[in-house]
């Protein structure tokens, strides 16, 4: 098995864009997305975000954006988002990818690494794996507007 996570360009954004639509259209996400708002959303992360393609076995199975300039840039590195296609899960990816940002971040003089969970995803396991932990200083908070 072999794991590699590559900065993405643009001619990937069309893949990844169709396992972001896949796979946060599924439970417990719901989302409601489209090929073309997936697109747009990948577009809008690589402003201002890393974009890692996730390669198992040569094929691109997943992604990872990270915001370094979130909060407070060169402090927290924050994970917005990340995506590995179904048939891929369970299979030790995840925690590849995960220590091998953690990896590339801590390097870069990162403290801390950050991001927000559906609490009925499948991954808190991972995280909880990893060591990734609700925030004792930071809250995230919603207001439902419709």
């Amino acid at each position: 098995m072999k794991i590699q996570i590559i900065k993405s360009r643009k001619e990937d954004y069309k893949e990844l864009a169709e396992i972001y639509k896949t796979e946060f259209s599924k439970p417990p996400y719901n989302e409601p997305w489209t090929k073309k708002k997936a697109i747009k959303k990948i577009n809008i992360f690589s402003k201002y975000c890393d974009i890692w393609k996730i390669i198992y076995n040569k094929k691109i199975v997943g992604f990872i954006a990270v915001n370094p300039s979130w909060f407070l840039p060169g402090k927290y590195a924050f994970g917005e988002d990340i995506a590995i296609k179904k048939e891929f899960q369970g299979k030790g990816i995840g925690t590849f990818v995960f220590d091998e940002i953690f990896k590339k971040y801590r390097q870069k003089g990162f403290e801390y690494f950050m991001g927000v969970a559906n609490a009925n995803s499948k991954a808190i396991k991972l995280y909880k794996k990893l060591k990734i932990f609700p925030s004792k200083d930071n809250l995230f908070i919603e207001r439902r507007l419709k």
